[in-house]
């Protein structure tokens, strides 16, 4: 006899095992609504750019006479994948994560008690991970090595795909940090419009007059301060008012050197006079009469002549030898060696005065030298002065001629039509929300995912018992006909 299996054992196999089945969806379940609630949130940052289609001039087919060059436009799909490339390709991703500073690890803080676990989580992995460095597991990267992973890891999280029936091109980043996605979409978008920029556009000709004219700035800066220098150093302003200041100036002191040697010459010729006579004749008070116009020689003289005229006066009645005769003459001594003290200051005054003179003329004859040297360089000094302002002149010229070339190749380049070939359309948010987990998506693939396991358990459990469960197992195994059978008895 042949027996079948029927809808009645299948479900009554299932309530046998309905217990397990139960268990299984709550411990998936529980687990992927534990997990979802453990990890961390994921925010996507999204960007849109535009890409236009462009033409190219025809280099292959040579146009004839009178016909109109002809064009060849790229294909959309394959402009989109070439821009596609563009933005995923090193240099952008490069200056990206340097400008952002990638490299360097970066900690998102966490809230609630998720986040809490989370840390306490990323605490122990992170203790782990030195131990395992100061045993010698593992090693710390180097700063090329880290630049290197922040790039690798941009270019693995950054998510570049056209949209459906467009010319539209989707940049999304997915991080943890909802600020740092929307940075680095907009920066990739940036540093994408730089590239495209720098690969389409011919920039060979406005970059040659940039370099020409930092050059020629350069040497103009140079030329400039070697004029500045040269006029601070000699003091010049204007070579004919230079030249008429400097006579002027020799002119000036020619004439205070004329009168200051004349000087020089009388108050020499009077102190050697005054020194000769007192050596020929030491016994002559005054040696010379204008010195008798002092008013304290005069004053002394008088007073010498005075009592000169009471000793003759003392002499007619006293004898020579007398008291009052005497007391005359230590009077008239005392005023002769007063008379010649003075005379010796007056003559020490005249001394003074001839040397502070002659420094004078010492100091005015250096000066008249000097200013000699300078009219002798000043010919040499002018010409440096022109050549230098001639090749600031010829320099300035050419810098001129250099930033209109320059300006005139900017024009061109904003004139060209490829500039409007990428356009960011919307610029990347801050995203709310987080794009994973999605909590109700995760509960509807674990029931799934927990029904098609539980019962798939269930059957696989069910078809390797091989007990006596139905009458319909005796009949087939024994083939037997059963009479009754004993229900279980709870």
């Amino acid at each position: 006899m042949k027996i079948q299996t029927t809808g009645r054992i299948l479900l009554y196999s299932l309530c046998r095992r309905a217990d397990l089945i139960i268990y299984i969806n709550i411990i998936i379940i529980g687990t992927i609504l534990v997990g979802s609630w453990l990890w961390p949130p994921v925010y996507q940052a999204s960007s849109s750019v535009a890409i236009l289609g462009r033409t190219y001039p025809d280099l292959i087919t040579a146009p004839g006479r009178g016909v109109i060059t002809a064009n060849v436009t790229m294909g959309t799909k394959d402009e989109l994948n070439t821009e596609i490339e563009i933005i995923r390709s090193r240099p952008v991703l490069e200056r990206v994560v340097q400008d952002l500073n990638l490299a360097a690890p970066k900690r998102v803080p966490e809230e609630g008690v998720a986040g809490t676990i989370r840390e306490v989580l990323r605490t122990v992995l992170h203790g782990m991970r030195e131990l395992s460095k100061q045993i010698g597991l593992s090693r710390t990267p180097t700063k090329e090595e880290a630049f290197e992973g922040a790039v690798s890891n941009l270019h693995h999280n950054l998510i570049v795909d056209p949209a459906s029936d467009s010319q539209i091109i989707w940049i999304r980043y997915r991080s943890s940090d909802p600020v740092l996605a929307s940075k680095i979409v907009n920066k990739v978008a940036a540093e994408y419009q730089r590239q495209h920029l720098a690969i389409n556009i011919n920039k060979a000709e406005s970059s040659f007059y940039a370099e020409q004219i930092s050059k020629v700035e350069k040497e103009l800066k140079g030329l400039q301060g070697q004029l500045l220098n040269l006029k601070q150093d000699s003091g010049i302003v204007s070579f004919s008012e230079q030249s008429k200041s400097l006579l002027k100036k020799m002119e000036t002191y020619d004439n205070s050197l004329t009168n200051l040697q004349k000087e020089i010459i009388r108050i020499r010729s009077k102190v050697e006079k005054i020194q000769k006579l007192r050596k020929s004749r030491p016994n002559l008070l005054i040696p010379l009469p204008e010195m008798a116009q002092d008013p304290q020689l005069a004053d002394l003289e008088n007073k010498l002549l005075n009592l000169q005229f009471a000793l003759r006066s003392v002499l007619q009645r006293f004898t020579p030898e007398s008291r009052q005769a005497q007391t005359a003459r230590q009077q008239i001594a005392k005023l002769k060696s007063q008379i010649r003290d003075q005379v010796n200051i007056m003559l020490e005054r005249e001394l003074a005065k001839l040397r502070e003179l002659q420094a004078e003329e010492q100091a005015i004859v250096q000066t008249v030298k000097g200013l000699k040297e300078s009219m002798t360089q000043l010919p040499t000094t002018e010409m440096g002065l022109s050549n230098l302002e001639r090749e600031i002149d010829t320099k300035q010229g050419i810098l001129s001629i250099l930033l209109k070339k320059y300006q005139d190749s900017l024009l061109a380049k904003s004139a060209d039509k490829r500039l409007e070939n990428a356009k960011v359309l919307s610029l990347a948010a801050v995203p709310l929300r987080p794009v994973f987990p999605n909590l109700l998506l995760n509960l509807g693939l674990g029931l799934v995912l927990s029904l098609v396991v539980s019962f798939s358990v269930a059957f696989f459990l069910e078809y390797w018992d091989d007990s006596l469960k139905y009458p319909e197992d005796v009949e087939r195994y024994f083939d037997r006909t059963v009479l009754a059978s004993v229900p279980e008895i709870q």
